[in-house]
């Protein structure tokens, strides 16, 4: 990790000496020895030469004085894993620089397992410090730390995380702290099922309230009938946030009684109408009331923004139904189900109640229709009235971008195809697509980068007159990071005649071919 000197340094490299209007703070002893005696008086002297002092001390390394060094320990074993190339040595160490944007270590890391490499020794600190301190690269470190980056690991009190990532300690379920145990359920839960839900049904009369919700989310790994008849009985659990998490994993549960009970609630209140000289529509009769059965299954827990209260109780209903129901109850696409919806009196909350059990059902590996769900409200909302937009839930998309870059159907790819000509000047969609590739985990294939890529050249020329600047930014960086690095290095835009638009055109070329480079400083030999 930069310390902090060096950082604050770097910002007065970033913002230049003229407009900072003050020299760079005296080095810490015994480094402001090493400097000449005349550098305080050429400010940005001072500035290269403690840039140069500090980056040699911290590659030189240091041992505080005054403490005695550690017992010496077993060393590591020979490494399997291959040597890392040079040139990806080069850029690793720009990055741990912060000479580039964030976020590009963990891309890193991964072309690094995909060349079967190894992290080389002298970057093994840094790195173990960074995703100590950046949980998102903690996953993505212990299969590249080879043998000896697992041994040093073993010697730092703070590094102890390496371990347990890859040894899953079977007395952290017993012994650990809340957050642990938590993690080693969910571990538990990936191995062996059922074993998991007997361990938590043992200790379940025994943990504390505010944990118990926790733990009962976990149970959505893994999800299966045998978890049903427990779950059943946490519904009368006099907590409600502990209710709450027990009727959402139901509702995920294939098949459940829930479910069942909530579909069962809907049917008699749904018509779907075919009038002569209209489009066809869905009409819904909203219940007269609610009972204790409705409430214990989760109906009327919470209100809904904007929807009256009667309203919520079908949204609460439709929430808790696998979305995919209604593809064939109504015998349409996800698309044409949702039209129906929007030409009835209660659009909204057809909208609100679909694209919140969009959120509940869809899991790691989505089946066809969750998928087609996921793309087709996401196609909807860009091209829906402002005001309907409003009943789909913000948090939906971060899920749609989780799964964006899987475009094996193609549909990802449609969605980008589908956006108006001039789609730049309206700032919901510029913020939906930054969104879409900021929340994207893997980088997006050649097909869909080229689809987004054929949407963005013909209005790089209206950038500057967008009205919402920062989202086109935000916009840039976030594709320049997620965009097949290949396809984007051969982008070519029109030159801007604004200087700053231009600017910021050129940092996004900068980067895509950064990256670029760093895909093909893996393909040379090590």
């Amino acid at each position: 990790m930069m310390s902090d000197d060096a950082r604050q340094l770097q910002q007065l490299l970033k913002i230049g000496m003229t407009r900072a209007g003050r020299p760079p703070a005296a080095l810490a002893a015994p480094l402001d020895a090493l400097l000449p005696f005349d550098a305080a008086t050429v400010p940005e002297a001072a500035l290269w030469l403690s840039l140069g002092a500090l980056d040699l001390w911290e590659r030189s390394g240091f041992l505080a004085p005054d403490q005695p060094a550690p017992a010496p320990t077993p060393g590591a074993a020979p490494d399997l894993l291959r040597p890392c190339p040079p040139r990806a040595q080069t850029i690793l160490a720009q990055l741990l620089r912060g000479l580039h944007p964030a976020g590009l270590e963990a891309e890193w890391l991964r072309l690094l397992r995909r060349h079967d490499g190894r992290v080389p020794a002298h970057f093994l600190p840094k790195l173990l410090d960074a995703a100590t301190h950046q949980p998102t690269l903690r996953p993505l470190l212990p299969p590249v730390l080879g043998e000896r980056g697992h041994w040093l690991a073993r010697q730092q009190g703070e590094w102890s995380w390496v371990a347990a990532s890859v040894e899953s300690d079977a007395s952290l379920w017993d012994t650990g702290t809340p957050a642990q145990r938590v993690a080693a359920l969910r571990d538990w839960r990936v191995r062996d099922p059922g074993a998991a839900l007997s361990a938590l049904v043992l200790a379940w009369s025994g943990e504390p309230p505010e944990q118990r919700a926790a733990l009962l989310a976990v149970l959505a790994t893994n999800l299966g009938p045998d978890d049903e008849a427990f779950l059943e009985t946490v519904l009368d659990d006099r907590r409600k946030e502990v209710r709450t998490a027990a009727q959402r994993v139901l509702a995920r549960l294939p098949g459940s009684r829930l479910a069942q009970r909530m579909l069962d609630r809907l049917l008699p209140l749904l018509r779907l109408e075919r009038p002569l000289l209209r489009a066809a529509r869905v009409n819904l009769t909203l219940p007269a009331a609610i009972d204790a059965a409705m409430r214990r299954d989760g109906i009327g827990a919470s209100p809904h923004h904007g929807l009256g209260e009667k309203a919520g109780w079908v949204v609460d209903m439709l929430a808790a139904v696998d979305p995919d129901v209604w593809t064939r109850h109504f015998d349409r696409a996800p698309l044409a189900c949702l039209a129906l919806a929007e030409r009835s009196e209660f659009a909204a909350v057809f909208v609100r109640g679909w694209a919140l059990a969009v959120q509940r059902h869809v899991q790691d590996e989505p089946s066809p229709g969750q998928q087609a769900w996921l793309r087709d409200l996401t196609a909807w909302w860009i091209a829906a009235d402002p005001t309907l937009r409003e009943a789909v839930p913000d948090s939906l998309f971060d899920l749609v971008a989780a799964h964006f870059a899987h475009d094996t159907d193609g549909a990802s790819s449609a969605l980008f195809n589908a956006l108006p000509g001039q789609w730049i000047a309206d700032g919901a969609r510029v913020r939906l697509l930054a969104r879409l590739a900021a929340g994207s985990p893997d980088t997006w294939p050649a097909t869909l980068s080229r689809h987004a890529l054929r949407r963005l050249q013909p209005v790089v020329p209206a950038i500057g007159d967008t009205g919402h600047p920062w989202l086109v930014r935000q916009l840039l960086s976030s594709l320049a990071l997620v965009l097949d690095p290949a396809t984007a290095a051969a982008f070519e835009p029109a030159r801007l005649p604004d200087a700053q638009w231009q600017s910021a055109i050129d940092e996004f070329l900068d980067l895509v071919r950064l990256r670029h480079e760093m895909t093909l400083s893996f393909q040379e030999p090590a």
